[in-house]
């Protein structure tokens, strides 16, 4: 059956609160990520969860249990159409962990609906729908935070304050590090696949009445249902099928880069800009079938700082998933480690350098410190007598932090915690739209490099081609199936 959307809606106030009433909260899309992002806000308490969404019956109703437990009762709703939740004037804040082809209508249109957003990274599928939520959060006036919890992990504030502040002078390369290259998870996006493997098209085919299958697909093109992008039932891993899809996701650029480039971003002080030109790679090109040829890293950008140019470079997965090379040292962070080094004089990283890094047997430096600790994953609490927080508090001291120039936010209450407070206090959150938007425009630039094979000149300010180049190359989807298109 196909599914028809509703016209493009008029803007909605959002409601008033009565004195010490909660606001209204539902998630929309629960596989796995979707159901830790549930979990996080139960155990903060602050919202009432009034219902939860999905397209797939299994997971939905599984949702809903997680939130009848918590509540012990059984008032939460379980919806199959998110168009119910958008529609519902009593719920104020909406949760977004759907793939990553559906974000920017869902979230531009409840900005619209009067209601908050929590939105899973990267904020958008292309460089246009990233313009028209930038655009919606501006418009409407709503408090927008995207799940990019690293901003939130004092770690990372640490190496971007410590850059930020130009404690080792200012930043001149710029290593963003995700995407395993040459083999089935690269850098960028894959052309479309039906299957993983044709061999298994009658399995994973197989029909799936659980699953609204027109609407898990919304703007996309049509095509044969695959339990690939789809796990059946209540997933307990991350689907990565359709990550890699050229219709749906832009491979590691979008999943990790959305990460590791976000902290280049704010370590850069680009949240407001970003690069004037993107430089093709001269990596070998995949002989991965999969990959249809394309490289899988090697991609650059330039920035342009007051002092001259930033040069970010892409590489595969390593010991660090950010580094900063500065004027007088290097700075690289990743989850669960923290480095500095202090040394004379410029080093620009070739292969050597960055492997001494990565080792910490880099000769023309002195390690400040080095730490690896554990991967919290989400949990920024670490153990006081943690490796990373001896680290933290030594440059803490050595850079005298707390009253450096440069100040920036540190969520108490964490990345979930941030935004509810922002709720209800009306406050910006610590990732906006107007901040991750910028990041996917950099996963987006990335994967159009690859997808492209090609370079070209970028105007940061109208987030658009510059200097004739770039023809030939879409910013947008080619088209909105059913009328899917995202409206402002």
């Amino acid at each position: 059956m196909t599914c028809k959307k509703s016209a493009v809606s008029a803007y909605a106030p959002h409601r008033e609160l009565k004195k010490g009433e909660k606001l209204n909260f539902a998630m929309i899309g629960n596989g796995i990520q979707g159901r830790d992002v549930l979990k996080d806000f139960i155990a903060n308490g602050k919202f009432n969860i009034v219902a939860v969404c999905d397209v797939d019956k299994e997971r939905v109703a599984y949702a809903k249990s997680l939130v009848d437990d918590a509540y012990g009762n059984k008032k939460c709703k379980a919806v199959g159409d998110f168009r119910l939740i958008l529609k519902n004037p009593k719920i104020d804040v909406v949760g977004i962990a759907t793939p990553d082809h559906w974000h920017a209508y869902i979230a531009v249109e409840a900005m619209k609906h009067g209601k908050d957003v929590f939105c899973e990274k990267p904020l958008t599928f292309t460089v246009d729908e990233a313009r028209k939520v930038m655009e919606a959060e501006k418009k409407y006036g709503r408090v927008f935070q995207v799940n990019s919890w690293q901003r939130s992990w004092n770690i990372f504030r640490t190496a971007a304050m410590i850059v930020r502040n130009g404690f080792l002078g200012n930043v001149r390369y710029v290593d963003a590090n995700y995407g395993i290259g040459g083999e089935k998870l690269g850098g960028p996006s894959h052309p479309i696949r039906f299957f993983d493997v044709a061999e298994n098209a009658a399995t994973e085919g197989a029909p799936n009445p659980s699953v609204d299958w027109d609407m898990w697909l919304g703007p996309a093109k049509v095509r044969p249902y695959s339990d690939q992008l789809a796990p059946r039932g209540v997933n307990t891993f991350y689907p990565m099928f359709w990550r890699f899809d050229d219709d749906f996701g832009t491979g590691y650029n979008g999943d990790w880069g959305a990460h590791h480039l976000d902290i280049a971003q704010w370590g850069m002080n680009m949240d407001a800009s970003g690069p004037y030109k993107i430089i093709r790679s001269e990596e070998p090109y995949s002989t991965n079938p999969l990959h249809g040829g394309r490289r899988q890293f090697g991609m650059r950008m330039l920035f342009k700082a007051e002092y001259g140019d930033i040069e970010l470079f892409h590489r595969p997965f390593g010991v660090w998933g950010t580094v900063f090379y500065c004027d007088n040292g290097i700075v690289a962070v990743n989850r669960g480690k923290l480095a500095v080094w202090e040394g004379t004089g410029l080093v620009k990283p070739d292969e050597k350098v960055r492997k001494a890094v990565a080792e910490g047997t880099f000769k023309k430096s002195k390690i400040v410190v080095k730490a690896i600790g554990e991967d919290y994953g989400t949990d920024i609490n670490i153990k006081k007598d943690d490796v990373l927080s001896k680290a933290v508090s030594l440059l803490e001291k050595k850079y005298k932090l707390a009253k450096a120039k440069v100040q920036l936010f540190q969520p108490l209450d964490g990345h979930v915690g941030d935004f509810i407070n922002s709720c209800y206090d009306r406050t910006p959150t610590i990732c906006p739209a107007k901040v991750s938007g910028r990041s996917a425009i950099l996963c987006g630039l990335c994967n159009l490099s690859y997808v492209y094979d090609t370079g070209f000149d970028w105007n940061p300010k109208t987030n658009d081609f510059a200097n004739g180049t770039g023809k030939g190359i879409s910013l947008k989807r080619e088209y909105y199936r059913n009328g899917w298109n995202v409206e402002v």
